[in-house]
């Protein structure tokens, strides 16, 4: 897996779990009402971890490049030249590094292994409490937002009612000025088509 990516998920999962427990460790005061907060807080450390990540995983990834070029300059000729005297020592010495090779792998799989996932396990389970910690305070937010769209509804239908009346009255009152021009017009009009014909 590359770098950056690797970078990205190490570093997101380290910022939300860090958001996460500081937002757990508020005081109860601090933390009433501000849900969203913790949300955004969680949110807010997962994308701040990732970019952090991303950007280790590029330094890493850049440095890893450079140094396996100048190391392939460098070791190609060494390399050859190396084979050539060190042939006879490296086949006896093959099977014996192979072994330890076989225990090294092992001891890392049975030792390390566990602990890597364990603590990965123990962040995704501490992202999941958190964002099952906030969705009450979203769904209770939504609902507020959804009571107080309504009410401002409700309050503005008697205003909408009342424009919505004068621009008729008003409308009425421009047909009724307007009547004797359109009769006068269309008089006119009946009179040149009469005398046109």
């Amino acid at each position: 897996m590359n770098q950056l990516v690797k970078g990205a998920l190490v570093g997101g999962t380290v910022g939300g779990v860090i958001a996460a427990l500081q937002s757990s460790r508020r005081p109860a005061s601090a933390t009433a009402g501000s849900s969203p907060d913790t949300t955004s807080a969680v949110a807010k450390g997962v994308v701040e971890g990732a970019v952090a990540g991303t950007l280790v995983g590029f330094v890493l990834d850049r440095r890893a490049r450079a140094a396996a070029a100048a190391l392939a300059a460098e070791g190609a000729g060494r390399g050859r030249r190396f084979a050539e005297k060190a042939r006879p020592v490296l086949e006896s010495a093959y099977g014996s590094v192979n072994e330890q090779i076989h225990d090294v792998g092992e001891t890392v799989t049975t030792s390390l292994l566990p602990s890597v996932v364990a603590a990965a396990e123990r962040a995704a389970e501490a992202i999941g409490e958190a964002v099952d910690a906030s969705r009450p305070h979203m769904q209770e937010a939504l609902t507020s937002s959804r009571t107080a769209f309504a009410e401002a509804v409700d309050a503005s239908r008697p205003q909408v009612a009342n424009a919505l009346a004068a621009g008729r009255a008003g409308l009425a009152d421009v047909v009724v000025v307007a009547r004797p021009t359109i009769e006068s017009a269309r008089e006119r009009v009946a009179l040149v088509t009469t005398k046109a014909a």
